[in-house]
């Protein structure tokens, strides 16, 4: 990505961020904070979602392949920068059990 794209993305982000902290501070509902400062409703939601950190989006996992002979441990990193770290020998059944509890996250 070029350094021109980077600081739009940069700029746009915190243009974002001040107006969703403004809006909270504003004591005003999202849709009348939009309007009163002539923003589109459906973005400052898309914004305000994207930056909580919160997404309706459902986890993707990604097969890996690993030589048989090697004894090697993985690391799983979800949203929100969560971090799951496991060894060679972990038990599988912990595992489910971890990633069913955090997959509402």
């Amino acid at each position: 990505m070029g350094k021109k794209k980077q600081d739009e993305g940069r700029r746009r982000i915190e243009f974002w961020s001040d107006h969703v902290s403004e809006c909270r501070d504003s004591g005003l509902s999202y849709a009348e904070y939009a309007r009163r400062n002539g923003l589109k409703e459906s973005a400052f939601g898309y914004w305000r979602k994207k930056l909580s950190g919160t997404s309706t989006e459902r986890p993707t996992f990604v097969q890996l392949k690993v030589s048989a002979g090697e004894k090697t441990g993985i690391e799983i990193i979800l949203q929100n920068d969560i971090r799951i770290a496991v060894g060679a020998d972990f038990d599988e059944g912990v595992l489910r059990k971890l990633i069913g509890v955090l997959q509402p996250l």
